[in-house]
């Protein structure tokens, strides 16, 4: 192997190694203006998008054990590392694909796993933390506001009946 694709492969290893998420593109088509606001955004959101021969990331993949990763290779591929596994990057690419044709998410590497571009495309259309956990939260409280208005009527009822038998024994010693 030459000593520029040895190194070329080093380097690709060690960004696999150091990101713990990462997304194949493909991007033919797409010109320099808006390759370069597509690696702006992608690097606002603290991720990197380089331009790699297949050959060259295959090896690296099968080398740092991601070898799954080679099966989504097709034609002109950009690859975006992610240090920080952040959903907010993966929305951003796919919605950059959604305004530029010509780039299209061909899988990746998410949350521990290879996925496929129609499991990208879905993490993309998750809601963001915070929704997601305020639906939790709607879901859980649902019921519980029914169990408390069910029981505040079960104890309605109940004093109700304490009182009725109070005022009907008040009659009885009254007479």
């Amino acid at each position: 192997m030459r000593a520029e694709k040895a190194y070329a492969v080093e380097e690709i290893g060690r960004l696999i190694d150091a990101t713990s998420s990462l997304i194949l593109t493909t991007f033919s088509g797409l010109d320099s203006t808006r390759m370069n606001t597509l690696r702006r955004i992608v690097g606002e959101k603290s991720g990197r998008y380089f331009v790699v021969k297949n050959r060259t990331f295959a090896i690296a993949a099968k080398e740092h054990g991601q070898e799954e990763l080679s099966g989504l290779l097709k034609g002109q591929v950009g690859i975006v590392f992610d240090e920080n596994d952040s959903l907010d990057l993966v929305k951003a690419v796919v919605g950059f694909g959604k305004q530029n044709e010509e780039l299209s998410v061909l899988g990746g590497f998410f949350k521990g796993g290879v996925r496929s571009a129609g499991e990208m495309l879905a993490i993309a259309a998750m809601p963001p933390k915070a929704v997601a956990a305020a639906e939790l939260v709607g879901v859980i409280a649902g019921p519980v506001s029914e169990i408390v208005q069910v029981l505040s009527e079960v104890v309605q009822s109940f004093i109700f009946i304490i009182r009725s038998i109070g005022e009907e024994k008040e009659r009885s010693c009254s007479e």
